[in-house]
């Protein structure tokens, strides 16, 4: 049975599990899929389309929490696995979202007909380009850091530090760079090159474009060639690839803002935001499942560990730590509740004889004859029998008075003898008899599980005195009122 530390195994995550035919095939359909829709919107990407500003915040408020949440359950893997790689790719995605977030407040009449912060006409574009310059930055150095130990001192000085110390490092680099890009995309605004003109894409911006297209072509290819393929890495070729064909189609094959292009290449953006996303939450779901049938498992492996440690291995009665737990519950139930209780202590004659003219083999299937007779007497829910050790044994009878306990130790005795198992050297008779001592307490007497067992054995060595193959009887009534 798999325990809990198997969901703490590299193995149980995506960035380490490898890729079978199942995911990859999967993939390339998703693929497929995309590939087809982006060739028929590519005859139809120069189509104007009717301007609607509200499908900007809308883009941009889904594509920030898509990107944050994503960001977050990578830094999460990082915290377990440490791996440079996963800080990488997590401050990829929060450049998304931070990048995006700067993108929104700048785009104009979003927040304010010219965008807020001092914006100027070509800020929003600036940012545009910085943003989808970044993330295939972030793949390909994710790429050079998978398969093996980071060769970057800064990533090696991560992946052995605390992990809060990578991600804190990490969030403040993306944060810091996202700021300071922004604030030159405002603030030197007139150092910017015209990237468009009205809703229309210059020729500069068709090049700048063209080159990060490339770029994130180029990502793409190191990413597939960096190999063996983890899960991780095959969904993130799909998200590249979609990527690919989100600048495509709304910022090197279409003419500007609001065409058809535009507004396609804006869901592609959505789906690539969205892919990983899916199957990360896929994967903590998986994970959650694995962790409540691990639980159980667990929980079962618990009660049974807990079982077997209360029995005996020999006889399967209880035994002497469950017998000491039981006695003393009941005892303090007695005592609360002013109840009776008994204990009766039983003992084989004669057993060391037994064993040397019988064998031990013998003897072990004589004391599980004798305890399955004696667990036959205790009919109620809360009688325990259980081996005291070696040949004795002990019943439990709360809510017993002496008459009861005598009773039952009687029909014990009885219950042996019918056995009829022969024994030479028994000075009984030619069967395996036992000798009883019952100890017993009214209502309102409070002794200790010692007391009492003491006294049940102080009435044992009496009835073996005896004789043996009989039953004596203590009552802790008189001492305990002396007491």
């Amino acid at each position: 049975m798999e325990n809990a530390h198997t969901l703490r195994s590299p193995s149980a995550y995506l960035s380490n599990e490898p890729a079978g035919s199942r995911e990859t095939g999967f993939a390339f359909a998703t693929i497929l899929a995309s590939a087809a829709l982006f060739v028929v919107a590519v005859w139809f990407a120069r189509k104007p389309l009717v301007p609607v500003p509200v499908f900007i915040p809308i883009y941009v408020t889904a594509l920030v929490i898509c990107d944050l949440i994503t960001a977050v359950l990578l830094f999460g893997q990082f915290r377990v696995l440490r791996t440079g790689g996963l800080l990488v790719l997590a401050g990829g995605y929060l450049f998304t979202a931070t990048a995006t977030t700067a993108y929104a407040l700048i785009f104009p009449g979003l927040f304010a007909p010219t965008g807020l912060l001092g914006s100027g006409a070509q800020t929003s574009s600036a940012l545009y380009m910085f943003w989808h310059t970044g993330f295939p930055l972030a793949v390909v150095a994710y790429g050079f850091c998978k398969g093996g130990p980071s060769r970057a001192p800064v990533l090696v000085w991560v992946e052995r530090a605390p992990p809060w110390r990578g991600i804190a490092s990490m969030v403040l680099a993306v944060v810091v760079v996202v700021a300071l890009f922004t604030t030159f995309a405002t603030a030197g605004q007139g150092l910017l090159p015209v990237f468009l003109a009205g809703n229309r894409t210059t020729v500069v911006g068709k090049v700048f474009l063209l080159a990060i297209w490339l770029l994130s072509i180029a990502a793409l290819v190191h990413l597939w060639r960096r190999k063996p393929h983890t899960v991780l890495d095959i969904w993130l070729l799909v998200v590249m690839c979609v990527w690919i064909f989100d600048l495509a189609l709304s910022a090197v094959l279409n003419t500007g803002r609001y065409d058809l292009g535009w507004y396609v290449g804006r869901i592609y953006g959505l789906l690539a935001a969205g892919f990983l996303l899916i199957v990360l939450l896929s994967e903590n779901a998986r994970h959650h499942a694995r962790l409540m049938q691990v639980t159980a498992e667990l929980r079962s492996a618990n009660d049974a560990l807990w079982h077997i440690s209360m029995k005996d291995g020999l006889t399967l009665l209880a035994n002497r730590r469950s017998f000491d737990t039981h006695l003393a519950e009941h005892l303090a139930i007695a005592a609360r509740h002013q109840r009776h209780c008994a204990l009766v202590l039983v003992d084989v004659d004669h057993f060391k004889d037994y064993n040397d003219a019988y064998g031990h083999q013998a003897g072990d299937e004589c004391l599980k004859q004798i305890a399955r007779a004696l667990a036959t007497c205790c009919q109620r829910p809360a009688d325990l029998a259980a081996r005291y050790g070696g040949e004795e044994f002990a019943l439990v009878l709360p809510d017993t008075d002496r008459e009861g306990a005598v009773h039952i130790a009687l029909t014990a005795q009885k219950a042996i003898a019918d056995l009829q198992i022969a024994h030479q050297r028994c000075s009984t008779g030619a069967w395996v008899s036992i000798s009883s001592g019952v100890a017993s307490i009214q209502r309102g007497v409070v002794v200790s599980a010692q007391a009492l067992i003491g006294e049940a054995d102080k009435a044992l060595y009496q009835a073996k005195s005896r004789g043996r193959n009989q039953v004596a009887v203590e009552d802790l009534q008189a001492e305990a009122a002396r007491a």
